[in-house]
């Protein structure tokens, strides 16, 4: 389904650039040997089906049509300067097809607009073709229609979503990892799986539908925001080493979101790094390669913890008003239990004997040393997994904070608003939801976030050439109060920066007329000798490479299109806490 959702949005991101008025029609049918490409797959195939692309655009002469899908540059140069850029890759495209079993085929006029369309064979084997049991797929026919309340790049118009029933028996075909995405119903508890190789998705998908969990498979980072926000998992197991990503940079937008943070990341890893992965708020960390009775482990862990609705909680602290403090802050009947021990020896006997969801601890106690004692719950439960906050008044060295930090996942001083960054550490580290909160508690960390956020007063230029993307990024930032400057073309964002030392952050639409963002950001680079700013490209491109291109171009990341904004700040706070 990857690779078939790469072609359709490429073939329909260049019909909405070429077409300045009129309409976009995308079109599914049953082909019925109307394809003029010699194709063994196709003609051997029982059953095509085709997706047809029609525009009303600029349309593309006889003698470029030949050369198209090579470099797509519709018309003559000055077409690619008008429209921004040389397109979105129908070469790319058609190499798509072809690992597809089909082909890509064009017919056009200039003046008139194109019609692009894919034939895909059903049940193609690049060694056999396997047959199918008949489709019921039915042809359809999606209109693109005006939309005030939707604006995208160039005016163009919303399409319909096509609904998972009008492709029934393709989707398992395309979709190589053959995950769950196309029959989840409402009340499933869904695993996000992110792992690049897809015969080790695959096993992990098998354990998963052991234990009746429902699996969909992200194999690259472009995947894993999107899959996230349609599907909701009950968790996510994260794989450090990804095709277009770190694996420790989607953990750090997970957990830099206060509407993800919430959802439990298991890490998956070939190298040993355990105490990062804990400090960086990751719910278990898994070495590969991991054994079934490892992977039984894991998802019974993920189901034990989705099924605690009340989280209990040990509060260790033989000061009577701290621990009366904590409770009240904490105390949430309905989600939250709490059990309070005044010394170490107690604690731990408590520890033995009952499976805690968060343990906060004073480092001194009466009865116990404190490096004894915290050392001694993380191995009673090494294997529960259970987060460790250290809560103390304590002013540790470098080193005993270097020492601790095995143990623990966070290291809290006591101080004047110590409590509110309790509050919202335990909530965090419980993976409850903050906004399940009652009122004044979700203010405190709405509040307390706010007060903390980097992106306070910060300087941001954002370059795009569309207006209405400038007054919506422009908007949004004024309710986090961060100062927008903003320019339209890459030659005024080179001016600004030349006038205007005091840039905390880039964020670099790439397709723009003239002087795109890939020679804008090499221009600051080079001209500026800026190497330490921030520069977040921003494209509607998301297909294998870009991200090197944007990152070879000066870019220090990269996020895609449509942007979300809570993603996009959580990605901004990353780059500048640096």
């Amino acid at each position: 389904m990857q690779r078939l959702n790469q072609i359709l949005k490429n073939l329909l991101s260049n019909a909405f650039k070429f077409t300045d008025k009129g309409e976009v029609r995308l079109r599914i049918y049953e082909a019925r040997h109307n394809w003029k490409t010699a194709n063994a797959s196709l003609d051997s195939a029982e059953r095509v089906v085709a997706f047809e692309i029609k525009d009303t655009g600029i349309g593309i002469s006889r003698d470029k049509q030949n050369i198209i899908f090579e470099a797509f540059q519709q018309a003559e140069g000055s077409t690619s300067r008008k429209y921004g850029g040389t397109g979105l890759g129908l070469s790319i495209s058609r190499g798509l097809a072809d690992l597809l079993g089909g082909s890509i085929e064009l017919e056009s006029e200039v003046g008139r607009g194109s019609t692009f369309t894919l034939f895909l064979p059903l049940g193609y084997n690049p060694d056999t073709i396997i047959k199918e049991k008949p489709s019921t797929l039915k042809p359809g026919e999606y209109k693109l229609e005006e939309s005030d309340s939707t604006l995208t790049l160039r005016s163009v118009p919303t399409i319909r979503a096509v609904e998972p029933r009008d492709l029934e028996g393709l989707n398992e075909i395309i979709n190589e990892t053959g995950d769950d995405r196309t029959h989840i119903a409402e009340g499933d508890k869904v695993i996000l799986i992110v792992e690049d190789d897809v015969r080790f998705a695959k096993i992990m998908q098998e354990k998963a539908h052991e234990m009746d969990l429902k699996v969909v498979v992200a194999t690259s980072f472009g995947e894993v925001l999107d899959l996230t926000n349609k599907y909701s998992p009950i968790a996510v197991t994260l794989d450090v080493k990804l095709p277009d990503a770190s694996g420790w940079r989607v953990l750090d937008i997970f957990k830099n979101d206060v509407n993800l943070r919430h959802i439990p990341i298991h890490l998956i890893s070939g190298e040993e790094n355990r105490q990062l992965a804990l400090q960086r708020g990751a719910r278990s960390f898994n070495l590969k390669p991991m054994k079934t009775e490892a992977l039984t482990e894991l998802f019974k862990a993920i189901l034990e913890q989705n099924n605690r609705r009340q989280k209990k909680v040990l509060v260790v602290e033989d000061n009577e008003t701290d621990a009366s403090q904590i409770s009240r802050i904490l105390d949430n009947d309905d989600l939250i239990r709490i059990d309070v021990m005044g010394d170490g020896k107690s604690a731990l006997e408590q520890i033995r004997n009952n499976l805690y969801d968060c343990i906060i601890a004073d480092y001194t106690l009466p009865d116990i040393e404190g490096t004894e004692f915290i050392s001694t719950i993380y191995t009673l439960n090494k294997h529960n997994g259970t987060p460790v906050i250290v809560y103390s008044a304590k002013d540790f060295s470098n080193m005993e904070k270097s020492k601790l930090k095995q143990y623990t996942n966070k290291i809290l001083t006591k101080g004047s608003s110590s409590l509110e960054l309790l509050l919202e550490e335990t909530v965090m580290q419980l993976h409850l939801n903050h906004q399940v909160l009652p009122q004044e508690k979700r203010k405190i960390i709405e509040d307390l976030r706010s007060r903390k956020d980097v992106l306070l007063h910060k300087n941001v230029l954002v370059v795009d050439d569309d207006v209405r993307n400038l007054f919506a990024l422009t908007t949004a930032f004024e309710r986090y109060q961060i100062n927008t400057i903003t320019a339209e073309s890459g030659m005024e964002a080179i001016n600004i920066m030349t006038e205007n030392n005091q840039i905390d952050i880039v964020l670099m639409d790439i397709m723009m007329p003239e002087m795109d963002g890939y020679e804008t950001m090499q221009k600051i680079r080079r001209e500026h000798k800026n190497s330490a700013l921030p520069i977040i490209a921003v494209t509607a491109k998301a297909m294998k490479g870009d991200r090197e291109k944007c990152l070879e171009a000066g870019a220090s990341d990269y996020i895609t299109k449509p942007v979300k904004i809570d993603q996009l700040l959580s990605l901004m706070r990353i780059w500048l806490y640096r």
